[in-house]
């Protein structure tokens, strides 16, 4: 056999789809001249006030953005924060962070145990990014509204609960709600920066005794300006049903946030005079344009909600993480400085740079078009200025609209015109005037336009983005400083915390673990043991070493071969050795034992670990010696990194080394692909062999078990075995059938397929 043949599929999530429109290409002269669609801004009409849009950082969505160089980073910000230049973001919404995973990796905490609650120190809210991500959009907006919500929290919390009792006991506790108020306090007072709003607990139902108790702890520490979000979760009725029933809970809230809505909310809780907000939405990849403000204008129109958070605020996560590139832009490179600004950050833009926070939506302009698409109108608070935001994402033929303007709004001027379409963004067009309050405007399938008294946005641009590079190796670091954060430049923490510390033996920095006892959980599934990750997940053949230490007891190891995580468990795949601190050993595929033994207890000294993968042979040594050479094929590619269990270890001195063949061969690529059924051309079988770790294959709605992938290789191949890469068990059965390889899907029938030859 000539060759090792590798069969290899990654599973895409099912969630969120979302259909990118093609260029259009229509000229104004071919509008059905058809009786135009009349649209009344009136400025007497009622309507709700807007509250803005937001990005929300959370899950370490933004873990990378802290390593670019200061300049790169400072143009990222602008593009997300700054007013008349990019998205102009008027809301902020940052994860409290717990030190467990909450999707693409942990956050830290503020307080990492009861010493420091009692005892803060502005240090400890250097911790991380949010901190200072809070602080640089509140430098370019000074009016941004800021919230924080947690996922999970620091499990010394709840100490008073029996160890034997559910999270929620410990989660929503006294404990918690005093940690909540401190945060907020110590925020202000080492870093100047005041907290809007709080929530309960992400996507985790929420406590209506314990929201009573966060509301009472805020208020007697002269918190009473920090309004509560509830419940950032999926459900409108109980919430209701709370509210009408309980006079001090609704008085205790602020606002109702559901995440996802869809659009919808429900008439009982358009009924109540509290506001709606849409607390987390979209999740959607790039480089959707009218797409998301299809969304931002029918929240309003439909549901009625009057904030928009949008998750991720930018994607500067690995793209083998959960919800890969969901983020309004990409900033996932920051060892060569590449970022890319693509249609959604100036979707945001064609809301934001063009209406305030305050602003009140004229319900008489609020409404679907004939022809498909949505159109919003608001005014200013005295009456001044208005816009209308149109989309047309679901238009498939040019129309007209007439737009009449009247209760005492200012229908005589010039209006200034911007407009977006697929692959060309954010362009002034020719000012329109009105006659008699009058004016009629042309519409393209497929775009967004904003019609505007006001002035001054910008279309922002910097001079010079880099290359895109792949991670560079061979790669070293003694791990003694990082660029921000108190983190290691690089990696990105799955569990536990790896930051920068004092050594243990006085002599510089080094990386520490720091989590020592569990934390309670965003999701009630298995917590793995700590460890972080870098690099590039194509990596196959490769050594990684390091100096490593414990503290006299727990285990510290490297890991290898990680090519996916699974968020709800935050569990990888891949190759680990660990080294106990009694002596023991082992070598490890996930859970399976690969090999063991021991050695002479490590005590607190100093002692290289290296792993190295080489096609099938796994190989594991200690100070020089071998420890172990296994044959193991389950996992073919990915990245490594650090471990330890619940428990102090330090590390120093790491290094990654290619090896020959470092990246599989794609057999696959551009092969012609076919399959039982497609969810749409965009979900299409080529997708599964175009080597973009960002599209996917998907079979066709309601189909699910039984369909199939195959990929025609073009002559008859010998395959040994194959690997699956997925994140879930969806993926059913492969086999070979004369010169195709045929994948079939499981229950949910996303499937995203390769093939490698080493």
């Amino acid at each position: 056999m000539p060759h090792l043949n590798i069969a290899a599929c990654k599973l895409a999530t099912c969630a969120s789809f979302f259909l990118i429109a093609s260029t259009v290409a229509f000229s104004l002269t071919q509008v059905v001249q058809a009786r135009s669609e009349v649209i009344d801004v009136n400025g007497q009409s009622p309507g709700r006030v807007f509250e803005g849009i937001g990005g929300e950082s959370a899950g370490a969505s933004t873990r990378l953005l802290v390593d670019y160089n200061r300049k790169q980073r400072d143009e990222i910000l602008n593009y997300l924060f700054k007013p008349d230049f990019g998205a102009a973001l008027q809301n902020l919404k940052c994860e409290l962070g717990g030190d467990t995973n909450s999707t693409d990796g942990t956050e830290p905490a503020y307080f990492r145990s009861r010493y420091e609650y009692q005892h803060p120190k502005a240090a400890y809210f250097a911790r991380g990014y949010e901190t200072w991500l809070m602080q640089q959009a509140r430098k370019r907006n000074p009016n941004i509204r800021i919230g924080l919500l947690q996922w999970g929290a620091p499990g010394w919390l709840g100490d008073h609960v029996a160890p034997d009792g559910p999270r929620s006991r410990k989660y929503y506790s006294q404990d918690n709600a005093d940690y909540i108020t401190r945060c907020v306090q110590c925020l202000n007072r080492f870093d100047h920066i005041r907290i809007n709003y709080v929530g309960c607990w992400n996507e985790q139902g929420y406590n209506v005794p314990w929201i009573l108790k966060l509301r009472h702890t805020l208020d007697i520490a002269g918190l009473r300006y920090v309004h509560i979000e509830m419940a950032d979760s999926f459900d409108w009725n109980s919430l209701v049903h709370n509210i009408k029933t309980n006079p001090a809970f609704a008085k205790a809230i602020s606002a109702i946030g559901r995440h996802y809505p869809g659009y919808q909310s429900t008439p009982q809780a358009r009924a109540l005079h509290i506001p709606l907000w849409s607390g987390e939405d979209w999740s959607g990849a790039q480089p959707y344009t009218a797409t998301l403000a299809k969304l931002l204008n029918r929240n309003y129109i439909e549901g009625r909600m009057v904030r928009t958070i949008i998750w991720a605020l930018d994607t500067s996560y690995y793209n083998n993480l959960p919800a890969a590139d969901d983020g309004l832009l990409l900033a996932n490179e920051p060892w060569c400085g590449h970022f890319q600004v693509n249609g959604p950050i100036w979707a945001v833009a064609q809301t934001t740079q063009f209406v305030q926070p305050g602003w009140q939506y004229l319900n008489s302009a609020c409404e679907l078009l004939k022809g498909h698409g949505s159109v919003v109108a608001l005014k200013s608070p005295h009456g001044h200025n208005f816009s209308i935001i149109i989309e047309t994402e679901d238009a498939t033929k040019p129309q007209r609209i007439k737009i009449q303007i009247s209760g005492g709004l200012p229908d005589n001027i010039p209006l200034h015109v911007w407009r977006s379409l697929p692959h060309d963004y954010f362009k002034q067009q020719t000012d329109i005037t009105p006659v008699n309050g009058k004016v009629t405007i042309n519409l393209l399938p497929h775009a967004i336009y904003s019609i505007t008294t006001t002035t001054g946005q910008h279309k922002g641009k910097v001079a010079f983005i880099p290359a895109a590079e792949t991670f560079p190796l061979p790669y070293k670091t003694n791990l003694s400083h990082g660029d921000l954060a108190e983190m290691p430049r690089y990696f990105s923490d799955q569990e536990g915390a790896f930051d920068m510390a004092p050594s243990p033996d006085g002599k510089g920095q080094v990386v520490e673990q720091m989590i020592t006892r569990l934390p309670i959980p965003w999701h009630k599934q298995y917590q793995p043991r700590p460890f972080t990750i870098l690099g590039a997940s194509d990596w196959h053949n490769y050594e990684v070493s390091c100096d490593v230490r414990l503290a006299g007891s727990g285990s510290v190891g490297l890991i290898d071969r990680v090519a996916r995580i699974n968020w709800r468990f935050s569990q990888s795949n891949g190759y680990r050795v660990m080294l106990h601190a009694n002596g023991s050993w082992q070598l490890l595929a996930v859970h399976q034992l690969l090999a063991n033994g021991w050695v002479t207890p490590p005590g607190t000294s100093w002692h290289r670990l290296k792993l190295v993968c080489e096609g099938p042979t796994i190989t594991a040594y200690l100070d020089g010696k071998q420890l172990a050479l296994v044959k193991n094929e389950n996992y073919a590619n990915g990245m490594p990194g650090l471990a330890t269990g619940w428990n102090h270890a330090w590390f120093k001195d790491f290094s990654i080394k290619p090896l020959p063949h470092l990246i599989w061969r794609n057999l696959a690529l551009g092969k012609p692909a076919t399959a039982s059924s497609e969810w749409s051309n965009l979900y299409a079988p080529k997708f599964a062999v175009d080597g973009n770790v960002k599209t996917r294959w998907n079979t066709a709605w309601g189909k699910a078990a039984g369909q199939w992938l195959a990929i025609d290789l073009g002559k008859v191949m010998r395959v040994s075995r194959v690997v699956i890469q997925q994140l879930g068990g969806r993926i059913e059965e492969f086999n070979g059938c004369s010169t195709r390889i045929r994948c079939f899907a499981g229950p949910y029938g996303a499937v995203k397929s390769m093939v490698f030859a080493s």
